[in-house]
């Protein structure tokens, strides 16, 4: 025969909670966030320093592309304005060196503009 456990009732029993581990748990948690809270900000202020200096490099290398990129422009440009350069070109299309003594003078013609002044028609 089997011997059958009576269940125990402890509905009735209270546990008291442990004052004393309550206060460690308060000071523990009283120490813990702060030190917890400057670590994670120290981390979060190196990260983005670093962060940071990877961008100031790329920003620089990019300034230095920048740079290159027009002192090249700059070069082609005074290349192909140069003066032996123009003349070269005129001659192949077929441009004639004009005497110097001559001067040529050319006029833009006035367009009125809602701008400028018409002036008033005077007394016929």
């Amino acid at each position: 025969m089997y011997a059958q456990k009576k269940p125990i009732e402890n509905t009735h029993i209270v546990r008291e909670r442990d004052r004393r581990r309550s206060r460690e748990l308060w000071a523990v948690l009283a120490l813990g966030v702060p030190i917890g809270a400057f670590l994670l900000l120290f981390t979060w202020q190196n990260l983005e320093v670093i962060r940071l200096g990877h961008e100031a490099t790329r920003l620089q290398k990019q300034k230095q592309e920048i740079e290159n990129g027009n002192k090249a422009l700059q070069l082609e440009l005074d290349r192909r304005t140069s003066l032996a350069n123009v003349e070269q070109r005129a001659v192949t299309l077929g441009f004639q060196r004009t005497d110097p003594r001559a001067v040529v003078m050319v006029q833009r013609p006035s367009i009125p503009t809602p701008y400028t002044r018409q002036p008033a028609p005077g007394p016929r």
